[in-house]
C-alpha cells in the first residue's frame, strides 16, 4: 500500500516522506542526463528524416523548446530541499510531462515512419526506441513515470514493426516488445531494490532517532539525578558535594585571579529548632539561604554544608574585598526572622580564606576556613575571621593531635584521675568522676576538651573510650561497694547502636557490678541521635546502671529532656554556681533550677565548688552532692584507692590532697 501511493507521489508516513525524499533526491540528479537524451534523439531524429537545422519550422521545435524549458526549471530548483508535499507535486508534474513527451514523439515517430522511405524508417527505430529505452532508465528512481515512454512510445512504435510487410522491421519490432518488456521488468526490480535500500535507510534512521531520544532521555535523566545529587532538597541551595566540585572546578583555573572562600556557621539557631521544632528551623533556613544570596551576589557561588552551616565561593580582588562581602552577609543575617507570626533572631561567624586559581591543595585552603571560622566563633557572635598563618599554628596542634590520637599506643597513654562526689550533708564519699589526663611528649598537657572532640571527628572515640572505661572499671571493682564509678559517655559512643551492651560488657569483664556504674550524658549528646540515645540508656537503666545529665542549665532544651527521659541524678553547670555568689538574679535562678530538680524528685550534683562559702550555700539549698577543687583536686589511682577506703572526708583539702596530686590537676 505504501509503496503504490509513493507511486503517484504520495506519502503519510514517516517511512513514506523518506522514500519520496530519495526519489525526488535521485530525479534530482538525472533530471539533466535524462533531458540530454530527449533533446539528442529529437534532434537527431529531426536532422536525419529532415536533412538540416533550416527545416526547424516544424512541430517537432515544440518538443525541443519545451524539454529546454523543463530544463531550466530543473536546474533551477535541483539544489532546493522541499516539503513532502511539494515534492509530490514536481513528481506528478513529472509524470504528466514524461506522457507528454512519449504521447507525441511516438505521434511523430510514426508519421515519419508512414511517410519516410527505408532508411528514413530506419533512423525513426533507432531514434525512437533509444528515446524510450534512455528516457525510461533516467526515470527509474520515480517508476510510474518511467514506464510512460515504455508504454506510449516504444510498444506502439513496435507493434508498427510488427505488423509492417518488412520482414527485418518484424523482427525489430519483436525485439522492441522484449526488450520492453525485460526493462519494465528491470525498473520493478530497480524499484523494490531502491524501496528497501530507501526503507532500510529509513528504518536506521528511525532507529538512530530514537537512539539519540533515548540518549537525550537519559542525559536529562542524568542531569536530573545531578541535580539532585548536589542540591540541598530544604533549601535548593548547591550542597557539601557540588561545592567541593565548583572549588576543585575554580581553583584548576588558569587565569589569574583570587578566590575568596567563606563558611558561614550560624549562632542561636539551635534552640529555635529545639524550642519551636523543626518547621520552624525549616523555614528559617530556607530563609537563611535566600538572604545569603541575595547579599553575596549573583556570581557567588552559594551551598548549604550540612545543618546551619553554609559556605561561600566567589571571586575577589584581595582580602579586603573578601572580608566586606563576609561583613555584609553577616549583617544581612542578623536581621530579625518572622515565622508563623514569631519573631526570631540569629547570626553567624564568618570564616574567610583567600585561595589564588589555578594553585593546588584545594583541601588546605578548606581547613584555613575551618581554622578562621573556628577562631570567629572563638570572639562571639556574629563575627568575621580572616585565616591568618598564626592561625596555622593552632591548626598544626590540631593536626598532631589527631595523628597522635590514631596511634593505638598513644591511646593507652592517656591516663585517669578521679574526681571525687561527695553527699554534701553528711560529707560521705559517694563516687568517683572518672577523669581523662593527657600528657604528650611534644605537646604537653592536653585537655579533654580540646582531645574528645577531634577523637569524635576521627572517628577514634569509640574505641578511645572503650580502653578508658575498661581502665577506670578495673580500678572502681577494687573500691568498697557504696563507691560508684561516674563515666562519661561522648555523643558518638551513646548514638551507636550497641553503645549499652558494650559498656556493660566492659564493666562485666573487669568486674564492676552495673549497679556501681553511673553514666553521665549531656544534652548535646542527646540530640545528635535522641532516638538510639534513649534506647541506649534504658537498656544501661535496665541493668542496673544509673543515668546522670550533665551540664544542666549550660543548654536549651534539658527540660524537655527531663520530661521525656528519666534521670537519676541531674548534675548543674558550673556556671550556675559561680554566677550565684556574684549576683541576686543569679541566686535566684539556682534556686529555682534546684527546686524544679526537687519537684521532679531527682537529686543534684554541684559542679566547680571552688570553696567553702560555695559548699556552705548549696549546702543550705538543699543540694544532694558536690565536687570541685573546693573539696578536692581529681585525684590518681593510688589516692582515689585511699579516700575510697577512708569514707569520710575533712573538709579541708590539704589533709587529703598531696601537692603532686595538686599539681597533676
Amino acid at each position: 500500500m505504501l509503496r503504490r501511493a509513493l507511486e503517484v507521489g504520495e506519502a503519510e508516513t514517516e517511512g513514506g516522506r523518506a522514500l519520496l525524499q530519495e526519489r525526488y533526491a535521485a530525479l534530482q540528479r538525472q533530471i539533466p542526463w535524462l533531458y540530454g537524451i530527449i533533446l539528442a534523439n529529437v534532434l537527431g531524429l529531426h536532422l536525419a528524416t529532415r536533412g538540416g537545422l533550416d527545416a526547424f519550422r516544424h512541430p517537432a521545435t515544440l518538443l525541443v523548446v519545451a524539454a529546454l524549458v523543463r530544463l531550466a526549471h530543473w536546474m533551477k530548483v535541483r539544489s532546493r530541499t522541499l516539503a513532502p508535499e511539494a515534492i509530490r507535486r514536481e513528481l506528478m508534474k513529472t509524470l504528466a510531462i514524461a506522457g507528454l513527451f512519449s504521447f507525441f514523439f511516438c505521434l511523430w515517430a510514426l508519421f515519419l515512419y508512414g511517410e519516410g522511405d527505408t532508411d528514413q524508417r530506419n533512423h525513426v527505430i533507432l531514434f525512437g526506441s533509444l528515446a524510450a529505452i534512455g528516457c525510461a532508465y533516467g526515470l527509474s528512481s520515480f517508476p510510474s513515470a518511467g514506464r510512460l515512454p515504455l508504454l506510449i512510445l516504444a510498444f506502439p512504435l513496435a507493434l508498427r514493426l510488427v505488423v509492417s510487410a518488412e520482414p527485418a522491421h518484424v523482427g525489430m519490432g519483436l525485439s522492441l516488445i522484449l526488450l520492453t518488456l525485460v526493462t519494465m521488468r528491470l525498473l520493478g526490480i530497480h524499484n523494490r531494490g531502491f524501496t528497501q535500500l530507501v526503507e532500510s535507510r529509513s528504518e536506521i534512521e528511525i532507529e538512530r532517532k530514537r537512539a539519540q531520544a533515548a540518549e537525550r532521555s537519559a542525559n536529562e535523566e542524568k542531569a536530573r539525578v545531578r541535580k539532585v545529587a548536589d542540591t540541598d532538597p530544604l533549601t535548593g541551595l548547591a550542597n557539601r558535594r557540588a561545592f567541593l566540585a565548583a572549588l576543585e572546578a575554580a581553583g584548576a583555573e588558569s587565569r589569574r585571579g583570587e578566590i575568596a572562600i567563606a563558611l558561614i556557621d550560624l549562632d542561636g539557631f539551635k534552640p529555635i529548632n529545639d524550642t519551636f521544632g523543626h518547621a520552624a528551623g525549616d523555614a528559617v533556613l530556607v530563609e537563611v539561604s535566600a538572604r545569603l544570596k541575595h547579599s553575596a551576589g549573583a556570581k557567588a557561588f552559594v551551598a548549604r554544608m550540612g545543618g546551619d552551616e553554609f559556605a561561600l565561593l566567589l571571586r575577589c580582588r584581595g582580602k579586603g574585598d573578601a572580608v566586606r562581602m563576609a561583613e555584609r552577609v553577616c549583617a544581612e543575617l542578623q536581621k530579625t526572622y518572622r515565622v508563623d507570626g514569631r519573631e526570631f533572631r540569629i547570626s553567624g561567624c564568618c570564616g574567610v580564606t583567600v585561595h589564588r586559581s589555578g594553585e593546588a591543595d584545594l583541601p588546605q585552603a578548606l581547613r584555613r576556613g575551618d581554622t578562621a571560622l573556628y577562631s570567629a566563633k572563638q570572639d562571639g557572635r556574629g563575627k568575621v575571621a580572616l585565616f591568618s598563618p598564626q592561625m596555622e599554628a593552632g591548626n598544626r596542634r590540631r593536626v598532631a593531635i589527631e595523628r597522635a590520637l590514631r596511634e593505638v599506643s598513644v591511646q593507652k597513654s592517656i591516663e585517669l584521675h578521679y574526681q571525687p562526689i561527695f553527699e554534701l550533708g553528711t560529707m560521705q564519699l559517694r563516687s568517683f568522676e572518672a577523669l581523662a589526663r593527657w600528657r604528650h611528649p611534644e605537646l604537653g598537657w592536653i585537655s579533654p576538651a580540646e582531645f574528645i572532640p577531634i577523637a569524635e571527628q576521627i572517628n577514634v572515640v569509640e574505641q578511645l573510650g572503650e580502653k578508658l572505661l575498661a581502665k577506670a572499671a578495673a580500678e572502681a571493682a577494687s573500691w568498697p561497694e557504696p563507691v560508684r564509678l561516674s563515666f562519661n559517655l561522648s555523643a558518638v559512643q551513646l548514638c551507636s547502636l550497641a553503645a549499652a551492651r558494650k559498656v556493660l560488657r566492659i564493666a562485666e569483664e573487669h568486674g564492676l557490678d552495673p549497679v556501681r556504674l553511673q553514666v553521665e550524658v549531656t544534652e548535646t549528646a542527646l540530640l545528635a541521635d535522641f532516638e538510639v540515645a534513649r534506647r541506649n540508656l534504658r537498656i544501661l537503666r535496665e541493668a542496673g546502671a544509673r543515668i546522670v545529665l550533665d551540664d544542666f542549665g549550660a543548654g536549651f532544651a534539658s527540660i524537655s529532656y527531663l520530661r521525656e527521659m528519666n534521670f537519676d541524678t541531674i548534675k548543674l553547670d558550673g556556671s550556675l554556681i559561680t554566677s550565684a555568689a556574684e549576683s541576686e538574679a543569679a541566686l535566684r535562678l539556682l534556686k529555682g533550677v534546684l527546686g524544679l530538680c526537687s519537684s521532679l524528685g531527682v537529686p543534684c550534683v554541684a559542679e566547680h565548688l571552688e570553696d567553702e562559702r560555695q559548699i556552705a550555700l548549696l549546702r543550705k539549698l538543699g543540694c544532694h552532692y558536690g565536687q570541685g577543687y573546693g573539696l578536692s583536686l581529681p585525684l590518681d589511682a593510688a589516692a582515689a584507692r585511699q579516700l575510697a577506703a577512708a569514707k569520710l572526708f575533712p573538709l579541708r583539702r590539704t589533709a587529703l590532697v598531696t601537692e603532686g596530686a595538686r599539681a597533676a590537676a
